[in-house]
């Protein structure tokens, strides 16, 4: 029971207690003086008939007449007039009369009958005795009148009283709400500080100090968080030119590649600055480190409000950009732009003769990998000439059996196929399976995600692809008794009819079945109020939304996790293995603990090796997903 409503019970029996004992003294004052009054007024009217009856001289005719004309008042029950020897000489009772007055009511108190008498004489001759009894009716009526004026002011005094007590309560623990909200944000990791302190001493004290843990909280969390960034700052980004550095290409390329989305495909652009030793020889290294510094804000500049393309030093001569799920087409003007401008900071810089610009343009695939990409556009950049731009394609890079207009009869039949690769905890159980889409070209052969997913991508199909795969997962009965976990797209979460569709379905799906419903984390980044809001709705409706190929972004505040909770995220293995250790080896859980405090778990993707999973067990991860340990089969 909460505390206001103890106090509520407390002050509200408390009043009761009191106006109950108030009520009752008040009535009993009430009936006593009745009591009195009835007495009181018996007695002046036999003392004042009495001294009239005296003056008949002991008629008895003429006292009858006064006698009644006394009785017919209305106000008396009985009066008797008794000779010396106790006869009645002349008596008038009147018989008990209906009152208004409830009989549960004359039944709480008893009001006695009282009895007046005076002596009647003629001179100094006694003729008897004058009894009179007064009437009860009007005693009673006066009391229960009492009883309701008393009820009634009672009762507006209680109205009133519980109110005042209501808003004094409501203010006065308040502050107490406010604690509340505190201790639950930070429970949910959360940092809330309360700036409207309370007046009452006890509660202002609770208050500053619990605003002095939450501000100490939320700076460890800060500092993790800023720890863990500055580290994957040194891990992955060129000193010099603060753009990313070749294990940033690698981290980035490796990313892509074993992602389920467009970024599987897509262009490199590497610029070569050829004649750097000659330069290095005439201009001295530090007017060359410039020259670097130049170029790399030329390349920062033409992308600066790009939010795809991915910027890196590859090593002291090269610079990397890669455009994930864009083609040839979609650059040339960057290329030349590039170029140009490049070549214009190195006639300004006066670098010797024999020193060029060369930009190589080359596409890459999933079937690739990042070492292999490097090493092609090594040997590409032997054959361009100065001042130039080369486009290589690749030997193995052919057009897709998939085009546009079966895609999309594919998609729109929900003629889709499924690939399921298990999750595991550190016991090898299955804590779910992650869907993969794949399709069927008119020879039935099967095709992965990402020879696809670009021209979904670029037709507009995402949000009805992922319907589709929803629907399958929900409807197939091979299916019915395991938890899986869907990769949506960005167009699906942004759209809110997509996220009332999806709402509709998992409410009447069954209780007992849990899906998981990831996004990329690049892709969360640019829509994390939609993801918020998303993640709210499958906690409401019992599922888990996940975050996938997490990796810190640069000048990404890591906040974000806390606003979205996600029941887990996956991270790539050798990201995790690079981010838990550092230079000389040994350990460094800071990103670990960060997200841990969060009550998120962590799931190494991509296991590839027994060395690197006994690695990440030491380090006290406790669920993997990857090749060595399940390959993605057709469901």
């Amino acid at each position: 029971m909460s505390l206001f409503k103890k106090i509520s019970i407390i002050m509200s029996l408390f009043l009761l207690v009191v106006i109950v004992s108030v009520m009752t003294l008040n009535f009993n004052s009430a009936q006593k003086y009745a009591q009195e009054e009835l007495y009181v007024n018996a007695q002046n009217s036999a003392t004042s008939l009495s001294l009239s009856l005296s003056n008949v001289k002991g008629d008895t005719s003429v006292m009858s007449t006064m006698i009644n004309a006394v009785f017919d008042s209305g106000y008396y029950k009985e009066i008797t007039l008794l000779d010396n020897n106790e006869n009645i000489i002349f008596k008038r009772t009147k018989e008990d009369a209906q009152i208004e007055v409830p009989s549960w009511f004359t039944g709480l108190y008893n009001l006695q009958t009282p009895l007046a008498s005076a002596n009647v004489s003629s001179g100094w001759n006694p003729i008897g005795q004058l009894q009179i009894t007064s009437l009860q009716d009007s005693a009673h009526i006066k009391l229960y009148e009492n009883f309701l004026e008393l009820l009634k002011a009672s009762a507006i005094i209680s109205l009133i009283t519980l109110g005042l007590l209501f808003v004094v309560l409501k203010l006065i623990l308040s502050s107490l709400e406010k604690l509340k909200e505190q201790a639950e944000a930070v429970s949910s990791n959360h940092f809330i500080i309360n700036n409207k302190i309370p007046t009452t001493s006890e509660f202002k004290e609770v208050t500053l100090a619990m605003n002095k843990m939450v501000t100490k909280v939320k700076d460890i969390f800060e500092k993790e968080a800023t720890s863990v960034q500055n580290y994957h700052r040194v891990l992955y980004t060129d000193s010099l030119t603060s753009l990313g550095n070749r294990n940033f290409f690698e981290l980035k390329m490796n990313d892509n590649l074993s992602s389920q989305e467009a970024d599987a495909n897509g262009v490199i652009l590497t610029l070569f600055f050829d004649g750097v030793s000659e330069a290095n020889q005439l201009l001295g290294h530090d007017k060359v480190n410039i020259l670097i510094q130049e170029l790399a804000t030329v390349i920062k500049e033409r992308f600066k409000d790009e939010t795809k393309v991915l910027l890196s030093r590859i090593d002291g001569t090269k610079f990397s950009m890669i455009f994930p799920g864009l083609q040839k087409e979609d650059i040339l003007e960057h290329a030349d732009v590039i170029l140009a401008q490049s070549i214009t900071q190195l006639e300004q810089a006066s670098v010797p003769s024999d020193c060029s610009i060369k930009i190589v343009q080359i596409n890459y695939s999933i079937k690739d990998t990042a070492s292999s990409l490097i090493e092609h556009i090594e040997k590409s950049l032997l054959n361009v000439h100065k001042n130039s731009i080369s486009y290589t394609r690749l030997e193995h890079f052919q057009a897709d059996k998939l085009n546009q207009n079966l895609i999309e009869k594919r998609i729109n039949d929900n003629s889709i196929a499924l690939a399921l690769q298990d999750v595991f905890d550190q016991e090898e159980n299955i804590i779910h399976s992650e869907a993969y889409v794949r399709l069927f070209d008119e020879e039935q052969n099967i095709h992965e995600a990402g020879a696809f997913i670009p021209l979904v991508h670029k037709l507009h199909l995402d949000t009805k692809l992922d319907k589709s795969v929803i629907n399958y997962v929900i409807k197939e009965p091979l299916l019915q008794d395991k938890d899986v976990a869907i990769n949506i797209s960005l167009r699906f979460l942004q759209d809110k009819d997509a996220l009332r569709w999806l709402r509709q379905r998992l409410d009447n799906l069954s209780t007992d079945r849990k899906l998981n419903f990831e996004i990329s984390n690049h892709n969360l980044l640019n829509c994390v109020d939609e993801a918020s809001l998303f993640s709210k709705t499958l906690k409401e409706t019992g599922h888990n939304f996940g975050i996938d190929r997490f990796n810190i972004e640069e000048g990404q505040n890591l906040n974000y996790l806390q606003m979205i909770k996600p029941e887990y995220i996956k991270i790539d293995s050798q990201y995790l293995h690079e981010m838990l250790t550092n230079a000389q080896g040994q350990e460094n859980p800071a990103l670990q603990d960060l997200i841990e405090i969060l009550d998120i778990k962590i799931i190494a993707s991509n296991i590839e090796s027994q060395e690197t999973k006994i690695f990440l067990e030491k380090m006290g991860i406790k669920y993997f997903q990857g090749s060595l340990l399940s390959k993605p089969k057709l469901a």
